[in-house]
């Protein structure tokens, strides 16, 4: 029994030292761990890192303005998925992940300029708003030409000098003239230098070194692109800076060391694939620049001083159906710069660094949109669910030289589940370097190389010579000539189309455009229908073509209130006065006696014989005085009236009417006035008054209304004899409304002021006491016209 409790003591102490040397592995996952954006004055900074070493794309794109960061096969840290950030220039931000990876979606409200670094793992962007006076500087900004050189470019590789040291490294390259290069580190400690476009003439392709921090350096040759690449060891890794100086190209940790560099632009390469267009800038060395847009073109500005090379083209156009039109190398502000052109459309552009120097990329919207594949991440954070089973882009990247085209189309489809079959005749080379592009584009490539033709019916695809594509295609075509001798024999048939929601006449020339030539149509009004002689399957055509046009046309029915509002305000204020003066005997004997009147004895309004007579007519109100003395040898009559009116008049009618899609209605308020002239003319006058109301709908395929309306308002002016006219107010305009909305129409008005004034010439214009020799009459008249129309489709 011991022994047996000694044995399971023993296998239990075995089995916890098993589990305790156990490991736990963990899986690494791929991830965006940061991501912030802050404002520093009027420019915006984000700064984003991966766990890895990640190949990060950014684009931008308009309609709306936005920023996209692409990582490719990679994921989102948890707490970014609720990262938020809006301002009045950021509308928002959005992280998330989808089938292709990870995804920053940064939506603006304005354009803006941008630039940006990446550096291993760490995103550097960069962006501020565009003003109107950087938009609108390319009109007065005047481009002058770039600096230039003619020198001698290298394309041979002809050996090494070392200098360094334990401290100090000191390498010259030597070559046969100035060469486009880069350099760097690569995972397994070698300092890499590439030297394009050159070949190895040295004869060497290992140098061995017993000195200093260099180990030795292998070279080698590789196309495309043509290129030497020196692999450098060194005993520790020490910072790199590199210059070129004419034919030497000099490595140092010391950046005192180095000589001034002249950079130089070489040459421009550009390739279009469909929608799709790149450009290469290939410099001598890595160049700083600065992108900017202006009047809504790309302008690339270099930070450093290039000149450019006397056989590169300044001015280089493109195909007509190009994303870009053309580009131009100018000098601006003392630097030089790229200018580019877009072809007339929405272009989005992607400027990147490349080892050969400037990469730009430009496509228009939906090419953009298949290939970066600019997701509604809104839908996609809401679910954060990956989608299984969805087939990826399907990219390509190949290297081929003078493979046998069938093996290169061979090669395209292999695991794309299609069935492959080559005609006679098919044969030729393909040569193709191509890196992460759909496989269609390279495929179409290598067909119009070699002349031809690709076939596809589900899942089989059948490649064809043009020669044989063309023969078949003038097959297809005897066989329709054929067809049509037949119809010229085939006995012809009669029969009646009804036309049931319109009238036929409107139908008859589409369905003339299906008869074939012996056919004849008539309409029978009547019936309202259509009687077609022809081929029986001329009039099947007829048939379902009459079919998807006879339908029941949607009506709309227009609820219109019509206000017309009337303000008249009338103050009048008038005067009489007079009197008499009598002496009946004087002490002389001319005069003996004296009389002055002024007045007849009638005294009050509406009297007569005033001085002055200045009544209101109709008064609302009236004073009237008399003055005199006893002896009756002098009287005063004063008399003073005033009248205030006002008027205030509000009409409303509200008239309906229903009406078909496409046709015009009429809502008329008002009559019609007649003149019955005087003299030989005896013929009458009809004059229309009153409101007009016009309005045509037509119903959108989303359920809103559009609106054609135009309002008149008329009323009779001025009458003679012989003639009479009409004074007109009209508004005519065009609005989309939702079913059910209502509009208002106003504006349709009229303001008139006027003061009269009457009086006893020069008297009524004496300070004060001028007032007795005038009267006064204010009048003010406000005419309004508002309209509400609310469009109704009837269901």
């Amino acid at each position: 029994m011991k022994l047996y409790i000694k044995f399971l003591g023993i296998l239990t102490l075995l089995f916890l030292f098993s589990c305790a040397q156990k490991t736990v592995e963990v899986k690494h996952v791929n991830e965006i761990e940061t991501f912030e954006i802050f404002k520093i004055n009027n420019e915006y900074r984000a700064e984003m890192s991966t766990n890895y070493k990640s190949d990060i794309k950014v684009f931008y794109g308009k309609e709306p303005y936005r920023l996209i960061i692409l990582v490719p096969n990679c994921n989102v840290s948890s707490k970014l998925l609720n990262y938020k950030y809006n301002d009045d220039n950021i509308k928002s931000v959005l992280i998330y992940k989808d089938i292709y990876g990870a995804s920053v979606e940064i939506l603006l409200n304005k354009d803006i300029r941008y630039k940006y670094k990446i550096d291993n793992n760490k995103l550097l962007l960069s962006f501020m708003p565009i003003t109107v006076e950087e938009k609108e500087v390319g009109k007065t900004l005047n481009y002058s030409e770039p600096l230039t050189e003619d020198i001698l470019v290298g394309n041979k590789f002809l050996g090494i000098e070392n200098s360094s040291d334990y401290s100090n490294l000191l390498l010259k390259i030597k070559l046969n003239g100035v060469v486009r290069y880069d350099y760097g580190y690569l995972d397994n400690d070698y300092l890499y230098v590439d030297i394009f476009d050159v070949k190895n003439i040295s004869g060497k392709k290992f140098f061995s070194f017993n000195n200093g921090l260099v180990k030795y350096v292998k070279v080698g040759e590789y196309y495309p692109p043509q290129k030497v690449r020196l692999l450098i060891k060194l005993i520790n890794p020490v910072t790199i800076f590199a210059a070129q100086n004419r034919n030497y190209l000099i490595l140092s940790n010391n950046f005192e060391k180095l000589p001034n560099e002249q950079k130089y632009l070489v040459g421009i390469e550009t390739i279009s694939v469909k929608n799709f267009q790149s450009i290469i800038v290939k410099t001598t060395g890595r160049v700083n620049f600065v992108k900017k847009i202006v009047n809504g073109n790309l302008l690339l500005v270099f930070d450093d001083n290039i000149k450019i090379l006397k056989k590169v083209k300044n001015i280089i156009s493109f195909n007509e159906k190009s994303p870009f039109k053309y580009l131009k190398i100018v000098n601006y502000e003392g630097k030089t710069a790229i200018l580019i052109v877009p072809n007339g459309y929405e272009v989005y552009a992607n400027v990147e660094t490349a080892p050969e120097g400037i990469l730009i990329s430009g496509s228009f919207e939906n090419f953009s949109k298949a290939t970066v594949k600019f997701s509604k991440g809104l839908e996609l954070l809401e679910s954060r669910k990956d989608k299984k089973n969805v087939n990826k882009v399907d990219l390509i990247t190949l290297n081929i030289k003078d493979m046998d085209v069938r093996e290169a189309i061979k090669l395209i489809y292999f695991g794309r589940k299609k069935n492959l079959v080559f005609g006679n005749g098919v044969s030729g080379k393909a040569t193709l370097f191509v890196k992460d592009i759909p496989y269609t584009q390279a495929l179409e490539v290598i067909l119009k190389e070699n002349n031809l033709v690709k076939i596809e019916d589900d899942n089989l695809v059948w490649i064809i010579t043009k020669q044989r594509y063309a023969a078949m295609k003038a097959e297809e075509i005897n066989k329709i000539k054929e067809k049509e001798a037949i119809r010229k024999v085939e006995p012809l048939v009669t029969e009646t189309l009804p036309v049931n929601f319109s009238e036929a006449s409107a139908f008859s020339a589409i369905i003339k455009s299906v008869l074939s030539e012996r056919g004849r149509l008539e309409i029978n009004s009547r019936t309202n229908s259509f009687v077609i002689t022809d081929i029986k399957s001329s009039i099947d055509k007829a048939r379902e073509l009459l079919k998807e046009l006879d339908k029941k046309t949607p009506q709309v029915t227009i609820e219109a209130r019509i206000v017309e509002v009337l303000d008249t305000n009338n103050i009048n204020l008038g005067i009489q006065w007079g009197g008499n003066y009598n002496v009946n005997s004087t002490s002389i004997n001319f005069p003996n006696t004296i009389t002055i009147n002024g007045n007849t004895g009638t005294t009050g309004i509406g009297g007569s014989g005033y001085i002055v007579n200045l009544p209101v007519g109709t008064p609302a109100g009236a004073l009237a005085l008399s003055l005199g003395n006893l002896s009756r040898t002098f009287n005063l009559d004063v008399a003073l009236s005033a009248l205030e009116s006002q008027n205030k008049v509000r009409t409303i009618s509200s008239p309906r009417i229903t009406t078909l899609n496409n046709q015009e209605a009429e809502i008329k308020s008002g009559g019609t006035a007649i003149i019955v002239p005087t003299g030989d003319n005896t013929e009458t006058q009809e004059v229309d008054v009153g409101i007009k109301l016009k309005i045509k709908p037509h119903i959108t395929q989303n359920g809103m209304v559009f609106l054609d309306i135009e309002v008149e308002k008329s009323s009779l002016g001025s009458v003679t004899a012989n003639t009479a006219t009409t004074e007109e107010k009209k508004a005519k305009t065009q609005v989309l409304l939702e079913n059910g909305e209502t509009t208002v129409i106003g504006g349709i008005y009229e303001d008139e002021k006027s003061e009269v004034y009457q009086g006893v010439p020069f008297l009524s214009k004496i300070p004060i006491i001028g007032a007795l020799f005038r009267a006064k009459s204010n009048t003010a008249t406000k005419k309004e016209l508002l309209v509400f129309i609310t469009p109704k489709i009837v269901e």
